[in-house]
């Protein structure tokens, strides 16, 4: 085997993209390694796979605001997850899973996506993105729902259903409505995307080492001069490298405490309504070519106010699930390293002892939501709940550049919520750095002050002891079912 010894840590969306675009520019000797073998776990969050490319669902979107670079990345991603999902259905159910381990034969859905806020006039953020779209030559994919014009368009185009599926605008707890439906938007099967990718590594050859002693990485392997030469997993077996990635996501701090005040892990808000089989009709109601996803008050404006931040997805099959999140407020779990930094550790469902709550004040706010958006569900009360470990970046732009005062260690992190999506092209840019090649994106992707940037996601948290998981009032497994009380609870909108 020819070419250079590289090593990724991570098998989440980062790290197979890395690998996929490294074998796909004639990279060899590429061995991955994770603390989970995901592979076997389908990637599925309720088989202990904790990291946040086995959510349940992930939106796909191109809307961006005035962010062109990633409407057209989003854009050339989507192109790509089609391509897949149509040669995924072309095997028959038994050899999808024989070869993919996958139940259900869907990577992509156009579900559309509708952003709702209770103002009267599009949010900023609406307005550039519609001129993206324009610039583009797809504004004719985007229906403002108080648009006349568009919404005879939806109308023509067979999207009018989708327009105000919850009769929100009939709401009288509501003033105004505005909003938009992006039907270039849809749902990923993040699980599925994932082992599709796993897949088709493992045929080109490239090797993952599994488990949480022989596939855990503890530490690098490095020089005084801080070249590094591989790593040290948990079992205490060095494993060289010319070239070591570091793709572990909300972990990677863990891993290089330099990332601290650039890069942390904050935990996200996940609810889970479980339709039984039974109910056809709301699963029929919910399902994706009836439901798009929804957002409610999202943008940096308005999501971090009450009531606000909320995304409510279609119906997941098999297990039935509607999904609920919230950005509105989320939270680090500080641990202090051995050389005395404090970064933020993912607390999940593999941790001792293993975490799953969230706060009692966000149950209150979901319950609500849930009373006003979908009344039908309020019967079914709340399954289960989960932290999704977002890598946030001070500025939301991803990492993938060689870490500072160290050689041979590339670091491709910072999802900050919305890297997921773009899985089957990042990768390119791991390569572009890897070759010295300088583009717009690994120009924004570089290694930054964080000094210089506002604290978007509130990083520098992590030094004031602020945002901390356990001070919050957390819930437990009785406050997941509506109570007399939560019901007669009256609902204030800000």
């Amino acid at each position: 085997m020819t070419g250079p010894k590289i090593i990724i840590i991570g098998s989440g969306a980062f790290g197979l993209s890395s690998a996929l675009h490294l074998v796909e520019n004639g990279y060899e000797n590429i061995t991955v390694f994770d603390r989970l073998d995901l592979f076997k776990l389908g990637y599925i969050f309720d088989n202990g796979a904790d990291t946040a490319s086995a959510d349940v669902n992930k939106v796909f979107r191109a809307y961006y605001g005035d962010k062109d670079h990633y409407h057209r990345l989003a854009l050339k991603a989507k192109d790509i997850f089609t391509r897949w999902d149509k040669e995924l259905k072309s095997y028959s159910k038994e050899e999808a899973k024989e070869k993919f381990n996958i139940d259900v034969q869907k990577i992509i859905e156009n579900s559309g996506w509708l952003r709702l806020d209770n103002t009267k006039e599009l949010a900023d953020e609406e307005r550039k993105s519609l001129d993206i779209f324009a610039k583009t030559g797809i504004r004719d994919t985007q229906y403002v729902i108080n648009d006349p014009e568009d919404v005879e368009r939806a109308q023509r185009d067979g999207w009018a259903h989708k327009l105000d599926p919850l009769k929100i605008k009939e709401n009288p707890l509501f003033e105004h409505i505005s909003g938009v439906l992006d039907s270039t938007s849809g749902i990923l099967s993040a699980s599925n995307a994932c082992l599709y990718v796993n897949t088709l590594l493992r045929s080109k050859g490239v090797n993952f080492i599994t488990g949480e002693e022989k596939g855990q990485v503890s530490r690098f392997i490095e020089s005084s001069d801080g070249k590094v030469s591989g790593v040290v997993t948990k079992d205490g077996v060095e494993h060289s490298a010319d070239l070591v990635i570091l793709a572990a996501g909300p972990w990677s701090a863990s891993l290089l405490p330099e990332l601290g005040g650039l890069s942390e892990a904050h935990s996200g808000n996940v609810v889970l309504i479980k339709v039984p089989k039974e109910e056809q009709i709301l699963r029929e109601k919910f399902s994706p070519k009836n439901f798009p996803n929804i957002g409610w008050r999202l943008g940096e404006s308005r999501e971090s106010s009450r009531f606000g931040g909320f995304g409510i997805f279609p119906i997941s099959e098999p297990q039935g699930y509607v999904k609920i999140i919230s950005r509105q407020k989320k939270y680090l779990n500080p641990v202090k390293l051995p050389n005395g930094t404090v970064v933020s550790v993912p607390l999940t469902s593999n941790s001792s002892p293993p975490e799953s709550r969230l706060s009692k004040h966000m149950i209150d706010q979901v319950k609500d939501f849930i009373k006003v958006f979908v009344p039908e569900l309020v019967k079914f009360g709340i399954y289960k709940t989960q932290l999704l470990w977002y890598t946030d970046t001070i500025n939301n732009d991803f990492i993938i550049d060689f870490a500072p005062k160290r050689e041979n260690l590339l670091v491709v992190t910072g999802g900050s919520g919305h890297g997921f999506k773009f899985l089957p092209v990042l990768g390119q840019f791991v390569v572009d750095v890897l070759e010295k090649r300088e583009n717009e994106y690994t120009k924004i992707f570089k290694w930054r002050d964080p000094s210089k940037f506002n604290d978007l996601n509130k990083i520098g948290d992590i030094k004031t002891g602020k945002s901390s998981f356990y001070d919050q009032d957390l819930s437990n497994v009785s406050d997941l079912k509506f109570t007399e009380e939560d019901l007669k609870r009256k609902v204030v909108i800000d």
